[in-house]
């Protein structure tokens, strides 16, 4: 599965939202973003930090597949963060498995206090949540095993996303979401399938897909435009988000190149969805 792109969109609409999968207990309003060290050029999958006051860092990994070093990882990673930064506050690093036979087990460096290490299954997360799932819904077919489970379950998500009475535009994107977690989950579902089952707007006639798939949308754009365009495109479509410091790099040129690329693939996309 390709859920980088999923997380990163699904924190960065409720980054409080983390604090409640793993049940981390924090004061405060704490923002998500993405951040690259610059020594190895390794983007963690997502990092909190605390909005309103003092409390510590977030580090965030999303665990797919099996790495027996993964801790190790993470902890290098995290200490070249402070290495490159006059910053002494106190970390907590969250390890999130996809599957919990990811987990390469107990190993031998622990945290000290006030700093903590949160080792985390995604499904038993999900599962502790219950009925209280808020804006993680869209994570929930991912706890399903079978198509039946899935239609079951499809109306109850999204009466759970109306209640949460969000405008029109982030009720959108976490129906979205949700289209791009079943797709990934049940491969062998079609987007016609899909779109039937959520009786959602296609989505090319959505904001979003308005904004992506529109003709001539890469026609008059500045270069700050081309890489915003671009980042939101690949988040749209399901790829990991560039690095923005590799798009400055890129001339006008190549970002105009990439652009028709990603056209191709949406005009792709939209065809096979269908138009209503």
């Amino acid at each position: 599965m390709q859920t980088d792109s999923i997380f990163y969109e699904l924190f960065l609409f409720d980054p409080q939202c983390l604090s409640r999968l793993v049940q981390l207990k924090l004061e405060g309003e704490y923002g998500f973003e993405s951040i690259t060290v610059k020594t190895t050029e390794k983007r963690f999958d997502g990092f909190f930090r605390r909005l309103d006051g003092i409390g510590p860092h977030l580090f965030l990994e999303v665990q797919g597949y099996l790495e027996g070093k993964i801790y190790w990882k993470l902890y290098r990673e995290i200490c070249i963060f402070y290495e490159q930064r006059d910053d002494d506050t106190p970390f907590i690093a969250v390890v999130l498995f996809l599957d919990e036979s990811y987990d390469p087990g107990e190993f031998g460096l622990t945290c000290l206090s006030p700093c903590r290490l949160i080792r985390a299954n995604l499904i038993d997360c999900l599962k502790r949540l219950g009925d209280a799932t808020g804006t993680l819904t869209p994570l929930m077919p991912l706890t399903l095993k079978t198509r039946e489970e899935l239609v079951e379950a499809v109306p109850r998500w999204k009466t759970e996303i109306k209640a949460l009475n969000l405008n029109e535009s982030r009720e959108k994107v976490l129906e979205e979401l949700l289209i791009n977690v079943i797709a990934q989950k049940f491969t062998d579902l079609s987007a016609e399938e899909i779109s039937t089952m959520l009786h959602l707007t296609p989505l090319e006639q959505t904001t979003a897909g308005k904004q992506i798939f529109g003709s001539g949308w890469n026609q008059g754009l500045t270069k700050g435009e081309l890489i915003g365009k671009i980042e939101y495109a690949q988040s749209i479509l399901g790829h990991p988000v560039s690095a923005k410091e590799d798009l400055l790099a890129k001339s006008p040129e190549e970002l105009s190149v990439l652009f028709q690329v990603l056209e191709l693939e949406s005009k792709a996309l939209m065809k096979m969805l269908g138009r209503s």
